[in-house]
């Protein structure tokens, strides 16, 4: 079975939406998987269910407001995904370029590239995903003014992982900035989370990972 991780991307093969779609749907959810289908747009993978037999691949679909922001479960099969990918990265955010000459960003960015100096083994991605990384790709309506911008950043290590928090937290936009820090067993926790528990202000966090959900102290 293919080792995907929480948050990447897929993009079925025609086969693979050939079989999607001759599914027990109802015509809300056939209106967006034909659309989906149609574009060729990609799904997300999500938390595995690890008792699916013979194995399969736990996808989501998050619809736009056209679609009142329905949620869509999807299992496929490893033959039925055509290629894997990531969210948009910070810099090709469409809406990077009315931030990028704000103050708190041209910090946020020498920040990263400084960790980067710092620790060869960090290689900064940093993907947008959540509502503007969906609109980004979709060009479908799905941000609102409450919606936070939400960044995934792969991290080595927790040396780095406490580093790039800090960062985060000085980073300033019109948004709410939220999102995770990804470590390369493929488990994620919240960067706010995590930087409270390196200052001592919580002893636990919550960890994601490809198949559960758990504290950690």
């Amino acid at each position: 079975m293919i080792d995907l991780q929480r948050n990447v991307l897929v993009w079925l093969t025609a086969p693979g939406w050939d079989r999607v779609l001759a599914s027990d749907w109802n015509v809300q959810a056939l209106s967006i998987l034909h659309h989906w289908a149609l574009r060729a747009l990609p799904l997300v993978v999500c938390r595995q269910r690890v008792e699916n037999s013979p194995p399969t691949i736990s996808l989501g679909l998050p619809a736009p407001s056209v679609w009142d922001r329905r949620k869509l479960a999807l299992e496929v099969t490893p033959i039925e995904v055509g290629r894997v990918g990531r969210f948009p990265s910070f810099e090709q955010f469409e809406q990077f370029q009315q931030f990028k000459q704000l103050e708190s960003c041209e910090a946020f960015i020498a920040a990263i590239n400084e960790i980067r100096f710092n620790d060869p083994g960090f290689e900064g991605s940093i993907q947008v995903y959540g509502s503007f990384g969906w609109e980004t790709l979709t060009g479908m309506s799905y941000v609102r003014p409450s919606s936070d911008l939400d960044l995934r950043v792969e991290v080595p290590d927790h040396e780095t992982a406490a580093a790039v928090a800090r960062a985060l937290n000085a980073l300033q936009l019109p948004m709410r900035v939220d999102g995770e820090l990804a470590f390369p067993d493929g488990s994620a926790i919240a960067w706010r989370e995590y930087l409270q528990w390196v200052e001592g202000k919580v002893d636990r966090m919550l960890v994601k990972s490809r198949t559960s959900v758990g504290f950690i102290a």
